[in-house]
């Protein structure tokens, strides 16, 4: 979306994709039209000979003017945020967990019906909810359950999809990557 300003855009500013002078990427309109998005925001977060850090930022309606008063306040601190970072952490991280592997027989998304990690059907409703990025407490409310029962669900989710935190769980959720997980339990008629 950027463009000819990539290596020019300053760190902070945002880039809101209808107020820009470039073409549209045929692939990000089809990205938006598949998801319902009508609305990209870019923060430049560092800027480099060789590359530029960006964060993007999709929305399904619109941002007002509240909206795009707070993507202005909050941009210094992303700004300041990664600029004070341990760059590599989480590119070592992940190289390390292709280094050590999780070997299994199946890979297979951790959404998908295989259902690699053998999630109980409550505890599938909650990784989809949180897939589609709601907060724990709207999962909470939009399941209709308590808070303890949502604790021993995420409890249950992290051991059977090898997770430590929210954080990882999300990745793994919306990730294109397969999860190495235990072999699904067949039903097998004999």
């Amino acid at each position: 979306m950027l463009g000819s300003y990539l290596d020019k855009a300053k760190p902070g500013l945002i880039w809101y994709k209808s107020m820009s002078d470039e073409e549209a990427d045929p692939m990000l309109d089809r990205f938006h039209s598949a998801r319902k998005l009508v609305e990209l925001a870019v923060i430049p977060l560092s800027s480099g000979k060789q590359h530029t850090d960006f964060l993007e930022l999709h929305f399904a309606t619109r941002p007002g003017a509240v909206q795009q008063a707070l993507l202005n306040i909050i941009s210094g601190t992303l700004v300041r945020t990664w600029t004070n970072r341990s760059p590599g952490l989480y590119a070592e991280a992940c190289l390390k967990e292709q280094r050590t592997g999780r070997t299994a027989e199946v890979q297979a998304h951790l959404l998908s019906m295989d259902n690699p990690a053998q999630l109980s059907r409550a505890e599938y409703r909650v990784c989809v909810l949180l897939s589609k990025g709601q907060p724990a407490k709207r999962v909470q409310s939009d399941l209709g359950i308590s808070k303890s029962t949502l604790r021993t669900h995420l409890r249950n989710i992290y051991a059977k999809t090898q997770t430590r935190n929210m954080s990882e769980l999300v990745y793994q959720l919306v990730s294109v990557d397969t999860f190495a997980g235990q072999t699904p339990r067949r039903n097998s008629a004999a």
